[in-house]
């Protein structure tokens, strides 16, 4: 049952990457974010999200199922930047600490 669920969501997504293919190169671009998300959507589906068979069976029944779910999620944006913005201040918090462990090495061997 997950099978059919992700070969649907497989489907969907190549015939997106079709899609946005035949719109040419600047298209692309632009669509490269929702590609993304959408693999993401895919993954997550795949590894971290357990579904009973009900809920499969809800999801296979939706026609553009992938398009929904990226719509739906596209809605919460706000968690995304939310989640670079912890990310980018951990990320700086790190770097400062090793910049301030080398700079006081470079100065003790100046001694």
């Amino acid at each position: 049952m997950e099978d059919k669920l992700l070969d649907k969501l497989d489907n969907e997504m190549k015939k997106y990457k079709e899609f946005v293919k035949e719109n040419g190169v600047d298209y692309a671009i632009d669509r490269a974010y929702e590609i993304t998300a959408k693999q993401e959507i895919i993954d997550s589906l795949e590894y971290d999200i357990t579904l009973s068979n009900a809920e499969i069976k809800a999801l296979l029944s939706r026609e553009n199922l992938l398009e929904e779910l990226y719509n739906d999620w596209i809605s919460f944006d706000g968690n995304m930047r939310e989640d670079i913005g912890y990310s980018i201040e951990k990320s700086v918090r790190i770097i400062s600490e090793d910049y301030k462990k080398e700079h006081k090495k470079e100065k003790s061997q100046e001694r």
